[in-house]
């Protein structure tokens, strides 16, 4: 029992945040909680992130897609709006405590709001590889790493580069969740479009329905 309640707490948030959008961190948990999900988030590192986003999983947890909208504000460039979507699949088991799976996902935005031109789109592939443990009857966390390859298109130039988030997720209430993450990998030259050095990440999460 206590398995399978962490398998619901513990993976609120991760698959949400950020959704895939640029200057947000690539952070996707192991596990899905079936039904839907809310988030807000902030990203940092390259600029600030605002956004919302929702994530949701089939009753079995073996598909997940979620999605975000939001604002970038970075120095030279004013606020921007930016958008991400991602789909994936977990593999684990519903009450086993190391999980993995695979995820794709695409997002955009512009990154110089006085040049039509310099709008950039990534598009990452990855996987995702987690550990969790329940905290009593109704909390619990989960660690994970998902390392991925994102292409980069649009803007100056196009290209790819290797990436890798690291996160942490607590399951506050059975419906109430955070997250707290970063990634970090190569990086692109600033103009170019893509990381230029380390993002972070934090939301908070509401699992919408009866758990």
């Amino acid at each position: 029992m206590a398995g399978r309640l962490a398998a619901t707490i513990v993976t609120l948030v991760a698959s949400s945040l950020g959704a895939q959008m640029p200057g947000a961190p690539i952070l996707q948990n192991a596990w899905a909680s079936p039904g839907v999900v809310g988030a807000i988030d902030y990203g940092g590192g390259n600029g600030s992130v605002y956004a919302g986003a929702l994530a949701w999983a089939s009753a079995t947890a073996r598909f997940q897609l979620s999605g975000g909208f939001g604002a970038r504000s970075q120095s030279g460039t004013g606020s921007n709006t930016v958008y991400g979507v991602r789909a994936a699949m977990p593999f684990g088991g519903a009450a086993s405590p190391i999980g993995f799976g695979a995820f794709a996902g695409v997002g955009g935005g512009k990154t110089n709001k006085a040049d039509s031109a310099a709008s950039n789109t990534q598009v990452p592939v990855g996987v995702a590889v987690g550990w969790r443990r329940a905290v009593g009857a109704s909390h619990g966390f989960s660690v994970y790493a998902s390392p991925a390859y994102v292409f980069l298109t649009g803007g100056k130039k196009g290209g790819g580069v290797f990436r890798s988030g690291v996160g942490v997720d607590l399951g506050i209430t059975r419906a109430l969740g955070a997250t707290v993450g970063a990634e970090f990998g190569a990086k692109r030259a600033a103009g170019l479009g893509g990381p230029t050095g380390t993002l972070w990440g934090i939301g908070v999460s509401y699992a919408f329905g009866k758990r």
